[in-house]
């Protein structure tokens, strides 16, 4: 009988073994998922000792470990973005539109987008000022309501619409500056760039402004239409300018060329009066010289002429037939 019993007690020892491995296992189990953390990319946990107050960061990915009553906070430091726009009644981003009044006075809606980022060495430091993880909409939001309507103060209503591009680098630039000026924020956000969605004005406003720009186009192609006509007008009276000068030209070398067939067929002729006056005799060279022109004169009327003349004791007659064009006689003997 006294085996059983023993057989008993290394049984009931046994299973408390097991039970008490297994509270041990299960123990550990949470005791290590207590002790070990991670964080993943572009996230940093700040561990914080309550017993000490000391805090330390850790930047992901990565796992760590921790002391069991040690707790930690994940904070991302990924690029976010701080939006302010509103599309209709209800219906915006993170936030609102920037409401804010023109430097004559209109109310303008501002839609702006700001892309930024934690400089993870400055997380630490960050934290201190903000342990609720709220500096955007402590610190962010309000610094860049204030500097859109600064901003915007300084511009017209028309301006808004035409220095687009100045408000927003303008405003960029003082966003920037300010966050550097603010202690709890210095050095801790960086500023990856700023988007002007939107200056939405007064519904009459637009519409006036729309008629202007209509009315200034219409004057400005006016203009245009006036300037290509004047230089087309110029183009044509260059243009005949220059005709003219070539037709004058032209009309010159013409002269010159008719001038100088004169004068061949001027010498041609005295060349041609000489030898008949010669032929004739020297007697009566001026009567020749006269009936010769005459017959030049008549072929010009009429076409060829024969002139008969007579010389000498015996009579003779020298018939003078011009031949067409050629200034040139033939001469009877």
């Amino acid at each position: 009988m006294e085996v059983p019993r023993r057989v008993e007690v290394l049984s009931r020892a046994l299973r408390i073994f097991i039970i008490v491995l297994i509270i041990a296992v299960i123990a550990f189990g949470l005791g290590l998922g207590v002790m070990v953390g991670s964080v993943g990319v572009s996230e940093a946990a700040i561990i914080v000792d309550p017993l000490t107050a000391e805090k330390r960061v850790v930047l992901g990915p990565k796992l760590f470990i921790k002391k069991p009553w040690e707790y930690y906070v994940v904070v991302k430091y990924g690029v976010e973005s701080l939006d302010m726009w509103t599309e209709a009644p209800g219906k915006y981003g993170e936030w609102p539109a920037v409401t804010c009044l023109t430097r004559d006075g209109l109310e303008a809606r501002v839609d702006i987008t700001v892309r930024w980022r934690l400089n993870p060495d400055k997380v630490l430091e960050l934290y201190t000022y903000y342990p609720g993880l709220d500096w955007e909409r402590r610190a962010l939001a309000p610094l860049l309501r204030e500097i859109v309507r600064n901003i915007i103060a300084s511009y017209t209503a028309v301006e808004t619409i035409e220095k687009r591009g100045e408000i927003s680098t303008k405003i960029a630039t003082a966003f920037i500056e300010a966050i550097k000026k603010e202690k709890t924020l210095a050095n801790a956000i960086i500023v990856e760039g700023i988007d002007l969605r939107n200056i939405d004005l007064p519904a009459k406003f637009k519409a006036a402004v729309e008629a202007k720009l209509t009315e200034e186009q219409m004057m400005l192609a006016a203009k245009f239409k006036a300037e290509r006509m004047r230089i087309e007008a110029n183009a044509s009276a260059q243009m005949m300018i220059i005709k003219a000068k070539g037709e004058a030209k032209a009309q010159i070398e013409r002269s010159r060329g008719e001038a100088l067939a004169f004068l061949i067929k001027a010498n041609a002729t005295a060349e041609g009066y000489r030898r008949i006056m010669e032929a004739l005799g020297a007697a009566n060279n001026t009567d020749i010289a006269r009936m010769l022109i005459l017959r030049d004169t008549l072929t010009q009327i009429e076409g060829n002429v024969i002139i008969f003349l007579t010389s000498g004791p015996q009579g003779t007659v020298i018939p003078l037939i011009p031949l067409g064009e050629s200034g040139r006689e033939l001469r009877g003997d």
